[in-house]
């Protein structure tokens, strides 16, 4: 009965382990782009929070697009987050949960220790933006780990308004 117990346990804690690390653990990929003007070198994500919630596409893209959804203050992880209606050539970067959740926009995210760079400007609804950042699938939504996710620029470290609503 003892050994039955040992193995139940040793079983729930393994798998508790398992689930921190895929959900809340750390992640480390590397830029593999070397523009050094607009691409973070180093981590790509770091700062930004629950890196294994993420699949990255590519540690940098660039995108193009128009700001929505932006109210101006922070999410409670300290990020500012808005929509970006991305123009033609940038739709790519967009999936079918981008359509269905985000109404056919890229979710973009800037994170605290890039909020005071000199290399990004916080836009306004109706701004339009060039970004640079981690092109990513986010698989978190209301706290459960790996739905199918969205894809966003997370974490934006080049943010450039183009015109002024």
């Amino acid at each position: 009965m003892i050994t039955i117990v040992i193995v139940v346990a040793a079983f729930f804690i393994g798998g508790g382990i398992f689930e921190y690390a895929r959900y809340l653990g750390p992640q480390t990929v590397l830029q593999t782009n070397g523009d050094m003007e607009h691409c973070r070198q180093g981590s790509v994500l770091e700062g930004a929070g629950r890196e294994s919630r993420f699949s990255v596409l590519s540690t940098c893209e660039r995108a193009i697009g128009i700001v929505h959804d932006m109210e101006g203050t922070k999410e409670d992880d300290g990020d500012y987050q808005f929509n970006l209606d991305v123009e033609g050539p940038y739709k790519r970067l967009l999936n079918q949960e981008n359509n269905n959740r985000w109404h056919g926009m890229l979710v973009i995210e800037i994170i605290p220790s890039d909020q005071g760079s000199n290399s990004v400007q916080i836009p306004k609804n109706g701004d339009r933006i060039e970004v640079y950042g981690a092109w990513v699938t986010d698989h978190a939504y209301l706290g459960l780990p790996f739905p199918p996710g969205w894809n966003e620029i997370h974490p934006a470290w080049n943010v450039k308004i183009l015109t002024r609503s």
